[in-house]
């Protein structure tokens, strides 16, 4: 279900961002910070009312319909401080009969061609399951997330090589392999050192490569389109990933400090980061939105594309308008429409040129010690 955004004004001057979901002769239904209320109509701007009175409702308002509270609820989800799971998650293990072991977590199956204790596979499982419901948590509608009855596949292997062969890119930590809906990753990536014959958790490393591949692998297809692929289907994935992580638990209200860290220099716990500076030149934000995934990945500045991103999707989610990411859900709905390209992006610059734009997020990480200059 498409939702209809709007500003609205009541006849004190006093303004709110919500969603409309019906009406009658003398109020409006809107979804506000996750609630139905009713707004009087005599108690609206004159803009507003005329805008009730011509809206017309496809479906009418219903509490138990499940279309109706399907993209909205999902949208309406307040911005989450803290995601976590239960560690002692059950593990079911199967050998199959050409020696592949399979470990199964709720909602994911491991298909690895080497055989791995239960502690690590445990360990890695609640990576995988916080990262999903991590994803469910933000108010993205990311409904592929929230699949029940199937498991995502991801494939382990014992060395680079094997990884390689398989399909995954040489030099890389992992991949998600969207014409498959399968992840790769060598079990170095995971988290895991070989001592002898068996695999066993080095305790001292960090990894921000899996949460980034889950989050694609969960990412709605409609978040890959023109004028999303790139820029925010990467810049999203980064933004899970840099959320500090801990024993099954994503502290996402430390994302954004984490972010700005992470792309202006190096993290203290792990040294990684994209080292971009606090003065960052860019190119001009309609150019970096609209370029193609082939440019934005494999141009030789990935490095930089990706740390920007990650400010963009950033400042959208938490510094953009009243802070309450409304643009970029309704983006995001534009994308569920069928949108793509520059109309979609029109719905995300809000009646701002890009100009406009490009000053708002410059504005927005000023203020926070980063300074962006478009080009």
């Amino acid at each position: 279900m498409f939702l209809n955004a709007r500003t609205w004004t009541d006849n004190t001057g006093r303004r709110i961002e919500a969603d409309i979901l019906g009406k009658s002769t003398d109020s409006v239904t809107v979804l506000l910070k996750g609630k139905k209320v009713k707004l009087p109509l005599n108690k609206l701007s004159d803009a507003d009312q005329d805008y009730v009175k011509s809206w017309s409702d496809n479906q009418k308002e219903d509490d138990n319909s499940e279309s109706s509270m399907s993209d909205d609820a999902y949208f309406a989800q307040q911005w989450p401080k803290l995601v976590s799971v239960d560690l002692n998650i059950d593990i079911e293990e199967v050998v199959s009969e050409d020696g592949t072991y399979i470990y199964r977590s709720p909602h994911y199956e491991f298909v690895s061609n080497t055989k791995l204790s239960k502690v690590p596979v445990k360990r890695f499982s609640v990576l995988f399951e916080a990262t999903r419901k991590y994803v469910q948590e933000l108010p993205y509608a990311c409904k592929k997330a929230f699949q029940e009855g199937k498991r995502h596949q991801v494939y382990l292997f014992d060395s680079n090589q094997a990884y390689v062969k398989a399909g995954g890119p040489s030099g890389s930590a992992g991949v998600y392999l969207s014409s498959k809906d399968i992840i790769l990753i060598p079990c170095q990536s995971l988290g895991l050192i070989k001592r002898g014959s068996t695999w066993a958790l080095d305790y001292d490393r960090t990894n921000k490569t899996l949460p980034h591949e889950i989050t694609h692998q969960i990412t709605d297809r409609e978040y890959y389109a023109e004028g999303a692929r790139g820029w925010f289907s990467e810049g999203f994935a980064e933004y899970v990933a840099i959320t500090p992580y801990r024993s099954g638990k994503f502290s996402v209200s430390k994302a954004p400090s984490y972010i700005e860290q992470f792309v202006t220099s190096f993290a203290k716990a792990d040294r990684r980061g994209r080292n971009l500076g606090e003065e960052i030149y860019a190119p001009s934000l309609k150019k970096f939105m609209t370029m193609s995934y082939k440019q934005f990945a494999y141009s030789g500045n990935s490095g930089f594309n990706y740390g920007l991103s990650a400010l963009l999707v950033t400042y959208f989610n938490h510094y953009d308008g009243e802070g309450e990411a409304q643009n970029i859900k309704n983006f995001l709905r534009a994308l569920k429409a069928g949108k793509k390209g520059e109309e979609a992006l029109e719905v995300l610059r809000a009646g701002r040129t890009w100009e406009e734009l490009e000053k708002d997020v410059t504005t927005g990480w000023r203020k926070r010690g980063v300074k962006i200059t478009f080009g």
